[in-house]
């Protein structure tokens, strides 16, 4: 018996694409435009899988919401013989965005394909929920649980620069087809300087890379990001937000402390070396320097006067300002540094007079 699909998008010209696709390979369908539709069916016959827009009307003639689809796939969810059927969401382009992909894939589909479809991308999600379903034993019982994302900060996390591609933890979220200026924004951000990654401000970073003032560089980082987001959490089970890869703030666009980033034929990830401070310290006493000690103390050896005001603006993205204080108070208490009378921070054994 061939498998049956239930298709809910309320687009003709859609549902005519997924018809041929699904005779292609040699699926059949049933096709409804609405909520309430899908419900009456779901009730009444059983699938091998959904694909399911999410802007769908409840009732023909009726408000589109994104809402809808997200209750649907609740609703299907829970109904009887349909626990573990796969679905999988499809949604305009306009509509996308990491927090919905990583939203709906919580609540249990299994994947997160744009329209309009990219090549052969809905045929192969549908070939890969099957197989996967085929591996897991069709006769399960136990109702499907929502996958269980793990932050994407919670570990140290692999960035491979290739000339064609780009991948994070081997999953690739770039071409060269597409965005070729993102390449060079990656290796200029890869970049050592003091203890950390370079820092690199949007009007710089546009300089260097000859762009006019209509076509501003937070436009590729940020779709780059989305796109990294997405992919992450339909294949590594990662919730990556927007900002936990590029970071901006506090002197510009940087990797945040997690990232491990390497240029294919580079045998090491490009980490920044403690600086000499940040050595010293290590050593100095019991206390062992995160990061963002290592870069204060940094700015304090190249002659920065530096206050708190300035950490934590630094951080800001990165870091609540009561960790900042924290971070502070205990260089202060282990003796690293001390508070100047004109309210910036020198080491301690710099006494000025």
């Amino acid at each position: 018996m061939k498998p049956r699909a239930l298709v809910i998008d309320d687009d003709a010209a859609i549902i005519r694409e997924v018809e041929d696709i699904l005779d292609s390979l040699d699926h059949v369908c049933d096709a409804v435009g609405d909520q309430d539709a899908a419900r009456k069916l779901l009730a009444a016959d059983k699938y091998a899988y959904v694909l399911l827009d999410l802007e769908i009307p409840v009732k023909p003639g009726k408000l589109c919401r994104i809402q809808n689809g997200i209750n649907l796939l609740n609703q299907i969810r829970e109904t009887p013989g349909m626990e573990t059927v796969p679905i999988i969401v499809m949604t305009g382009r306009g509509n996308d965005s990491p927090d919905l992909a990583v939203a709906v894939l919580k609540k249990g589909a299994v994947d997160y394909v744009k329209k309009p479809f990219d090549r052969d991308k809905l045929d192969r999600a549908i070939q890969e929920a099957q197989a996967k379903r085929a591996t897991a034993g069709s006769g399960a019982s136990t109702k499907a649980k929502p996958q269980k994302l793990t932050p994407f900060k919670d570990g140290r996390r692999e960035m491979v620069i290739r000339e064609d591609s780009v991948k994070i933890c081997g999953i690739e979220v770039w071409r060269a087809t597409y965005q070729p200026d993102m390449r060079k924004i990656l290796i200029r951000l890869s970049q050592k300087e003091g203890g950390g990654y370079v820092r690199v401000s949007g009007p710089k970073l546009m300089k260097e890379l000859n762009r006019c003032e209509s076509n501003p560089v937070g436009r590729p980082i940020k779709t780059f990001c989305d796109n990294a987001s997405q992919r992450l959490a339909q294949h590594r089970n990662l919730d990556c937000g927007r900002y936990d890869i590029i970071a901006r703030g506090g002197g510009g666009y940087h990797f945040t402390e997690w990232m491990d980033v390497r240029i294919a034929g580079e045998s090491e990830p490009q980490k920044a070396d403690p600086a000499p401070a940040a050595k010293r310290a290590d050593t100095a006493s019991g206390l062992v320097l995160n990061d963002r000690q290592k870069w204060i103390l940094e700015q304090i050896d190249n002659g920065r006067h530096i206050s708190q005001k300035d950490v934590i603006a630094h951080f800001r993205r990165e870091k609540n300002a009561s960790t900042i204080k924290r971070d502070l108070k205990q260089l202060r208490d282990s003796g690293h540094i001390k508070t100047h009378e004109d309210g910036y921070y020198t080491h301690t054994q710099n006494k000025e007079s």
